[in-house]
């Protein structure tokens, strides 16, 4: 049989056959195409390259040639050669040789190798079978869009859909506009009534802390003193009543000015912050309750109100959040 065969049944199984001395046949694997101008449907195949730089002998053709003719590997190996051989000889002399169901293998002037595969065999296994179709091209027509017809003057006017109110969306806007109007109004009371808090929101600028001293109330007190009559003696008339001037306790007006440290609810918790405090070395101590009822634990108190503003500084330089009451 000839070697031409054994390399063609080689391409149905392998990717790459390589004849020594010559060079390596490679496969590819190659999509289904539609001729443009044919209109022909080609199934998907194998393309053939050729490689010269293959020259490795990797022993797949002369083990099939072994195989097929049932003779020793070195005798496969000598039919090789002499195949290779008479292939060179054609080239110098022809300038062109052909393998059977391969391709043709040609020379230029330059002496390079060129290689044309053979595309009347398929060797892609998937594809066995499978014929070269032609089809008659598709005509296809475009749509005519046909012009709307032309109103005549006597028909009649179209009349603008009415606007219906829907009920369910007012019925939820109107509440929250009464809503957001009250909070406007109140936004000030509101204001005032947390200025004395801890200010939480560190993405605000701190509104100033002030503090509303609670009115005292002094009440006039009278003070009586009695006669205390003897038991011994015998009271013939009332025990007379001495009253004296009517004494009014004067209001001392007194401010201070307290660096708050923190607000709390149990009085347990602002005791041990007075607590550490202190061991930090301020005069901390409870100043009392707010409205709210939270225990009010200062870092220390001050008289002056600029000797307070002064250690207000102080603490925040040093990173500690605290504010200013008057009281």
């Amino acid at each position: 049989m000839n070697i031409e065969t054994y390399i063609s049944d080689l391409l149905y199984r392998h990717d790459c056959v390589i004849v020594p001395g010559l060079g390596g046949f490679i496969s590819n694997y190659k999509s289904a195409q539609i001729h443009p101008v044919s209109h022909t449907l080609r199934p998907p195949s194998k393309s053939i390259s050729f490689n010269v730089q293959l020259q490795n002998n990797d022993g797949l053709l002369a083990n099939y040639i072994s195989d097929c003719e049932s003779i020793p590997f070195a005798s496969a190996q000598v039919k090789i050669e002499q195949y290779v051989k008479n292939l060179q000889n054609d080239l110098e002399h022809k300038n062109q040789v052909k393998i059977s169901k391969v391709g043709v293998l040609s020379r230029d002037l330059n002496g390079l190798l060129s290689f044309e595969p053979d595309n009347t065999v398929n060797y892609l296994l998937d594809a066995f079978g499978l014929d070269t179709i032609q089809s008659p091209a598709i005509l296809r027509h475009a749509k005519e869009v046909s012009l709307p017809k032309q109103v005549s003057k006597g028909a009649k006017r179209i009349k603008a859909p009415k606007t219906s109110i829907n009920w369910k969306v007012a019925a939820v806007i109107l509440p929250l506009i009464g809503l957001s109007t009250y909070v406007s109004f109140q936004q000030e009371a509101v204001s005032d009534a947390y200025a004395n808090y801890a200010y939480l929101n560190p993405f605000k600028l701190k509104p100033a802390a002030t503090y509303t001293p609670r009115t005292v109330e002094v009440k006039e007190t009278l003070i009586l003193t009695s006669i205390e009559a003897s038991p011994e003696m015998e009271i013939e008339t009332s025990v007379d009543v001495i009253s004296t001037p009517e004494v009014i306790t004067p209001i001392v007006n007194t401010v201070q000015f307290h660096l708050i440290a923190g607000c709390f609810s149990s009085e347990v918790n602002a005791a041990n912050l007075v607590s550490k405090l202190k061991t930090q070395g301020f005069d901390s101590s409870v100043i009392g309750r707010n409205s709210k009822g939270l225990f009010r634990v200062a870092f220390q108190t001050f008289s002056s109100k600029e000797t307070a503003l002064l250690k207000l500084q102080n603490l925040k330089a040093t990173g500690t959040s605290t504010w200013l009451l008057k009281q």
